[in-house]
């Protein structure tokens, strides 16, 4: 396993770890640990997830134990800029095409964990395609019984994957990572629903509103019913990043 200070740019939102890297860095770092046969679990994270976190304390200690943890979220970006650190949002699902693309070239054995087996069969034909040479060794849908879940890592590991791409949305993908992470040292990543945008089941924001920061609130028009969860986390977030923000302010 990875150590936590694996970047030595690590700063924090809301107590809860950031590092502080772009594209090429993540990828470099995942490659080393490729390279080294090193498993690493890497969170991509929003307001949310840290919201979830406040009050789940399993996903809170997975967190602050993972190797790497990706500014995804547009509030997560905005804290990090109110303490002076300025860094680009990295979406868990461009991380994953990034990772990819360099698992195709360097012929790493992937896995796919997560979505219908509809949408995996779609995957095992069209990602191929996308990233010529890519390697699909093991795949399993996210329906599964708990009771199935050690025979599924242990497909995992005797594998051989390397990469193992994980979608099965928050908390219950990182839940599954920790447990797989046991039996396997492959890179582990947690990509929420892009298994559904690979296939074309779901559509992703159009770049404009990516660009702006808004892919959370096409995700909200798209499927009303995260209302209710997302009503509650981002103004809890928002507050929290706030008071904390000031009482600094008033410290200094």
């Amino acid at each position: 396993m990875l150590h936590q200070s694996i970047t030595n740019e690590r700063q924090n939102v809301l107590s809860y770890p950031v590092d502080l890297v772009d594209q090429e860095k993540a990828i470099h770092l995942i490659e080393q640990a490729w390279n080294h046969g090193q498993g690493m679990h890497v969170i991509t994270i929003n307001a949310e997830m840290i919201i979830t976190a406040q009050n789940n304390s399993h996903l809170d200690r997975i967190i602050r134990r993972s190797d790497l943890v990706i500014a995804d979220g547009a509030g997560v970006i905005l804290a990090l800029k109110l303490n002076g650190h300025h860094i680009n949002r990295l979406p868990g699902i461009e991380l994953a095409q990034y990772v990819l693309a360099q698992a195709a070239t360097k012929s790493i054995p992937v896995s796919l964990i997560g979505g219908t087996t509809d949408t995996l069969n779609i995957l095992y034909r069209t990602l191929p395609e996308t990233y010529p040479g890519l390697k699909l060794v093991a795949c399993h849908d996210g329906y599964f019984e708990t009771q199935k879940e050690e025979s599924i890592i242990k497909g995992i590991s005797a594998s051989g994957a390397a990469l193992v791409l994980v979608a099965m949305g928050i908390p219950r993908q990182e839940y599954f990572i920790e447990h797989a992470r046991k039996e396997s040292n492959a890179v582990f990543i947690g990509i929420g629903g892009s298994f559904d945008i690979w296939s074309g089941a779901k559509n992703r924001a159009p770049a404009v509103l990516r660009n702006c920061h808004l892919e959370w609130l096409y995700r909200l028009i798209c499927e009303p019913w995260r209302f209710q969860r997302m009503s509650a986390a981002l103004p809890n977030f928002a507050w929290q990043i706030m008071v904390e923000f000031l009482k600094q302010r008033i410290s200094q």
